[in-house]
């Protein structure tokens, strides 16, 4: 059972790589549009100029920072994530927006083992994170790793910004622009769109998985954490694969995100000395290892259940 055989749309198009193509060169020029919208609603809702925006963004960080990074974020992503699937299924591939968004498969138990196998994961993941972060370059790629590394400190600054909650309507701001519209945008792209296209093109599900996983890695733009995001893309894309229902992935893209938000809004309040940097800190190597097998497992039932619903 697969979304080749039971949910993949693109299995009608006769030349998938033609589509292909036409998915990234518009998916690009769309997003291109959809920041400038992004930072130019960002810039009214400031009442700042545009070269004033630009010094927004760089540290140090001023209140005006954060509510223009929520703006232009939250309104260039399901701009260019959500509304360009939307647009691309209709309008391109001529399909119904049924066929993505087919509920007839959730379940509540399949639901629930889907947060426990994403949950699980992200204890795995941990230790992969922090191996990620520690990265040594050889000394000929010294330049590339300078480069890297200054980005992924701007990364994590911004990062700490966006995570810093005065409230709980901020919290819940946020849980929307960080949460809601990555998991939906984002798997509608890379799941429901380029996966789909992908194993059509080449009649391999995993090498579609893989694929898609490592461009979704490379997206974020981040060398420090594209490892364990293409291992969570990898994840996603095999709960899509047999499950056949886009919203499982999206559940499980939620989790991820969502949770993350909400540590960091409880952790200053509960935990005495909490430090946001310390948030994907490795667990130990045994517990990390307990994490992908209480992984592995959760997914076999999650299997089994969706086995079981489509052939009632």
């Amino acid at each position: 059972m697969n979304s080749l055989k039971h949910n993949n749309p693109q299995i009608l198009h006769k030349n998938p790589w033609t589509s292909i193509f036409y998915l990234v060169l518009l998916f690009l020029a769309w997003n291109l549009f959809s920041q400038l919208i992004g930072t130019g609603i960002a810039v009214l809702v400031t009442g700042v100029d545009f070269m004033e925006s630009q010094q927004l963004l760089e540290p140090p960080f001023s209140p005006k920072s954060k509510i223009f990074m929520y703006v232009a974020q939250g309104i260039s992503h399901f701009l260019g994530f959500t509304v360009f699937a939307l647009f691309f299924i209709k309008a391109m591939d001529k399909m119904s927006w049924k066929t993505f968004f087919n509920k007839k498969n959730i379940g509540v138990q399949p639901s629930i083992l889907i947060v426990l196998t994403t949950f699980s994961f992200m204890i795995f993941n941990s230790i992969i994170i922090e191996w990620n972060m520690n990265i040594e370059f050889p000394e000929f790629m010294k330049g590339f790793g300078e480069w890297a590394r200054g980005m992924e400190d701007r990364m994590m600054e911004l990062t700490e910004l966006l995570s810093s909650y005065d409230n709980f309507g901020e919290m819940l701001i946020a849980l929307v622009i960080i949460g809601v519209f990555p998991a939906i945008g984002e798997e509608l792209v890379f799941r429901g769109l380029l996966q789909n296209k992908l194993q059509t093109a080449t009649r391999n599900a995993h090498l579609a998985i893989w694929i898609s996983a490592i461009i979704f890695g490379a997206f974020h733009m981040q060398f420090f954490g594209v490892v364990p995001r293409i291992l969570l893309g990898a994840l996603f894309g095999y709960i899509y694969l047999y499950s056949g229902n886009i919203w499982y992935p999206i559940l499980a893209h939620f989790v991820n995100n969502g949770l993350a938000v909400i540590v960091m809004y409880l952790g200053p309040k509960y935990i005495d000395d909490f430090d946001a940097a310390e948030v994907d800190t490795a667990v130990p190597v045994y517990v990390s290892i307990i994490g992908l097998f209480a992984c592995l497992i959760f997914f076999r039932y999650f299997m089994n259940l969706i086995k079981g619903a489509v052939e009632e």
